[in-house]
């Protein structure tokens, strides 16, 4: 990460713990949870929310239509190839 990209904020050890407690208990990240935080302050988070389950969605489809699509190409050449060593 560039150095420019970053932002120091001070806060109590204890409000740390608590935070990263909390994160950690979410199954989340504390960069996750900040950036989440600037959203909702910039008032874009619930359209960057949307936008990013829908590309979630997107690349999960795509990836199983893929998978199908190599089960079908793969499934071609061991017909191909068992009919070729059979002749």
């Amino acid at each position: 990460m560039n150095a420019d990209n970053r932002i120091m904020v001070r806060i109590s050890t204890a409000k740390k713990e608590a935070f990263m407690d909390k994160v950690k208990q979410e199954g989340k990240n504390a960069s996750e949870v900040l950036l989440e935080l600037i959203d909702s302050y910039l008032g874009v988070s619930g359209r960057y929310d949307e936008l990013e389950e829908r590309l979630q969605t997107l690349r999960k489809e795509l990836t199983e239509e893929l998978r199908e699509e190599f089960k079908a190409e793969i499934a071609l050449l061991k017909e191909k190839l068992l009919g070729e060593s059979v002749a």
